[in-house]
């Protein structure tokens, strides 16, 4: 018998393919260039926290968080927990209801992140010099839309679930 190899894949025009993995690898790229500079014990995940509240300010309660960042109460918990033992974030108890608590960054939070944009600033100087404000203008559209889809697409499949 001889043997025969197997028959060439034959490249299919799906776009929609094309564009979650380029997304996933933009993701990728990103996730692994910040991660070198960030200082001992902190992860991605704190990087990813301190910038929210940098962009949005702080006082939200962990299971605010925990909807915004798209992670389990449980690992919001313990995201918050490491941060508050490296001295970046306070959990303190809500003044209005007791029962609830609210996250603060603290100075050294901040310092730490401003740290780390200051690692990174030869990184992000050449991503602005390699596209223009308006390239990213233009992608910004599409993207939040596509967000926007799969989001509800999501609800719509944890609601058909129940």
């Amino acid at each position: 018998m001889l043997a025969t190899t197997p028959p060439k894949a034959i490249p299919q025009d799906h776009p929609y393919v094309e564009v979650f993995s380029e997304i996933g690898t933009i993701e990728h790229f990103l996730r692994l260039a910040v991660t070198r500079h960030l200082p001992e014990g902190v992860t991605y995940a704190h990087f990813e926290l301190l910038n929210y509240f940098m962009r949005h300010g702080d006082g939200q309660t962990p299971a605010e968080l925990s909807r915004v960042m798209m992670m389990t109460k449980g690992a919001i918990t313990n995201i918050l927990q490491k941060m508050e033992s490296l001295g970046y974030v306070a959990v303190l108890a809500d003044c209005a209801d007791r029962r609830k608590k609210r996250v603060r960054v603290t100075r050294k939070g901040l310092d730490a992140l401003a740290c780390i944009h200051r690692d990174m600033k030869g990184k992000t100087e050449a991503l602005r010099d390699g596209f223009t404000d308006n390239e990213f203008r233009a992608a910004i559209p599409f993207l939040r839309a596509l967000r926007t889809f799969l989001a509800e697409v999501s609800s719509e499949a944890e609601v058909a679930r129940v």
